[in-house]
């Protein structure tokens, strides 16, 4: 790498969220510099996203570790049968909605987090998909049990723990994060490694449907479809070239 530069990952999040999703971060992927995809394995449209990336050889696969289920109006529960990982579903046999709500009630029994992460990697290697790393969604591994879990499955399986591989690009909290790119790379030491997080997605009906999480009403259709455009703009990353990002991906980060 260029050692006046910032080494940068950007990964794209959330493959099998949904179909539209799933199109949504291929096209990503084609673009110019987003190589790096999770898959969240429990998710309904997992088995789509993953015939999808078989037709994308340079995407470079990741288990997006899934042990909450945030969304009102899509849910869903472990790959395991409920009664094996009881630590981690409600009532009903799905994940709690938030990490804080797994936090409060006790956290994670360490040993039922590992069995279903390695359940939900084994998923993904049983449709076809070469997983190179871990990461985690909605930041779950800072629930008690949850990262010696996920540093567990990792070091087992020989896979980089993303997330504690590269620290993320530094952004400001509120605002137009295209726009910012260009600055916040400038105002990165060299060296790295950083990542950038995105969630692309389409503005159609399955995303203006969801609620939960604190945008308003359609607005998570907005926010990804936001971050869609931003992942297959030319002009835009060779700007962001220019300000010193040197682009890598997990599979080249990897011990």
């Amino acid at each position: 790498m260029d050692s006046r530069g910032v080494e940068l990952v950007v990964r794209v999040d959330d493959a099998g969220l949904s179909e539209g999703v799933n199109h949504a971060i291929v096209e990503a992927l084609r673009g110019p510099v987003a190589r790096s995809v999770s898959v969240m394995a429990a998710a309904p449209a997992a088995a789509h996203a993953a015939g999808l990336l078989g037709t994308v050889p340079e995407a470079v696969c990741g288990l997006h570790v899934t042990l909450t289920s945030e969304w009102e109006q899509v849910r869903w529960g472990p790959v395991l049968p409920p009664a094996r990982v009881p630590s981690l579903v409600d009532a009903d046999g799905l994940f709690l909605r938030t990490t804080a709500a797994l936090q409060e009630r006790g956290g994670a029994d360490p040993d039922e987090a590992a069995a279903e992460i390695t359940a939900q990697l084994g998923r993904l290697r049983g449709w076809g998909l070469t997983v190179r790393y871990l990461d985690e969604h909605m930041g779950v591994g800072w629930v008690d049990g949850v990262g010696p879990a996920v540093r567990a499955v990792a070091a087992a399986e020989g896979l980089l723990d993303a997330d504690r591989r590269a620290a993320p690009l530094p952004l400001p909290a509120t605002g137009d994060t295209a726009a910012a790119l260009p600055a916040a790379v400038r105002a990165c030491p060299p060296g790295g490694p950083r990542v950038l997080i995105t969630h692309p997605g389409f503005d159609d009906p399955a995303l203006r449907a969801l609620r939960g999480t604190g945008f308003p009403d359609g607005g998570v259709g907005l926010v990804r479809d936001a971050d869609r455009r931003m992942l297959t703009d030319g002009g835009l990353w060779e700007a962001v070239r220019a300000a010193g990002a040197v682009f890598t991906d997990f599979a080249r980060l990897a011990p």
